[in-house]
């Protein structure tokens, strides 16, 4: 039995690794929107 057995698959995107790129890319564009958010009222 290898690794990918033993791990649990994810509930979306096929694979855990998948779903923390797409957190850690949903948190980036949180951060760069917030950021041109607040420049703008500046």
């Amino acid at each position: 039995m290898d690794r990918s057995e033993k791990e649990e698959a994810s509930p979306i995107l096929k694979s855990w690794r998948n779903v923390y790129a797409l957190v850690i890319g949903v948190l980036t564009l949180a951060i760069i929107g917030m950021y041109l958010f607040m420049q703008y009222f500046k």
